[in-house]
This record gives C-alpha cells, sequence and structure tokens, in this order.
C-alpha cells in the first residue's frame, strides 16, 4: 500500500514537471520582441554592389556606450572579404569592427554622445587592397522597423 502511494506521488510530480517543462517555451517566446526593432536606412557602396545595413544595440539608440552592427551584402550573399571600422563624425580615431564569422556581420561599441546629431561613419576596406568608401549614417534617420498596417 505504502509503495503504490509513492509511486503516486512520483507520478504527479513528474506530471508537474513534464507539463512546466511543455509551457516554458511559450512563456519564453512572449517575453522576447517586446520592443520594436530599430534600423538606420541601407545604403550601398554602388561600384562594388554591396549594400550596407546598420543595427543597434538597444534597438533605440540613446547617449552612451552603443553597439552597432553593420550588415554588409554583395548581391544577395553576405560580404566577408571587407575590413570595417566605425567613428563617430567628428572624432579623430577609427575603430575597427569584430568580424561575426563568415555572415558578413561587423560589431563594434562606439559612444554616443547626441543621438539627434551624431553621424555614424562606417569605412569599408576590400581586405588586400586599397579599395575603401566611408558611408555615413545620421543616427537621427534611425526608423522603427515594425511593419506598419
Amino acid at each position: 500500500m505504502m509503495f503504490a502511494s509513492i509511486q503516486t506521488s512520483v507520478q504527479k510530480r513528474i506530471m508537474k514537471v513534464g507539463g512546466l517543462l511543455l509551457v516554458l517555451p511559450l512563456l519564453l517566446t512572449g517575453c522576447v520582441g517586446g520592443e520594436n526593432s530599430y534600423e538606420l536606412p541601407t545604403k550601398s557602396w554602388k561600384e562594388k554592389d554591396i549594400n550596407v545595413t546598420v543595427q543597434t544595440r538597444p534597438p533605440k539608440v540613446k547617449a552612451g556606450m552603443i553597439e552597432f552592427m553593420v550588415l554588409v551584402t554583395k548581391g544577395r550573399k553576405p560580404e566577408n572579404e571587407l575590413v570595417v571600422s566605425l567613428r563617430m563624425e567628428g572624432s579623430q580615431k577609427w575603430q575597427q569592427a569584430i568580424q561575426d564569422g563568415f555572415l558578413g556581420v561587423y560589431r563594434r561599441v562606439v559612444k554616443v554622445n547626441d543621438p539627434a546629431k551624431d553621424v555614424l561613419a562606417v569605412k569599408l576596406r576590400v581586405k588586400n587592397t586599397d579599395d575603401e568608401k566611408v558611408i555615413y549614417f545620421p543616427l537621427a534617420q534611425q526608423q522603427s522597423a515594425a511593419p506598419t498596417e
């Protein structure tokens, strides 16, 4: 008799844990994406057929240290044969971004003083050549990427 009650108790606990494991992913999914994502308008290096998109972390730029993710594509494929450097316009020093795998993504944290006035300068240089281009992204142009209805 005692063995049966222990077995029933264990089964109830297993059912509770199993139920929690089923519900947990749904709860976590509900927590993601609460903020709209923001992006700067895509710009291009027409001579090389390269498109550059900049995303930020946190999504909405504010004063302070901001992570900029530069996404670079050539045609429809990721472009990873570049050296990408960033700076706020007016700053003297370029800061080389870190290449994030071979996905055409480059990351760097840069200090933003005034999001309404600062302009992000992105320097693209093709590896092993002198071909380079500087593209400017006024932070005030950051727009919500949320779908419009």
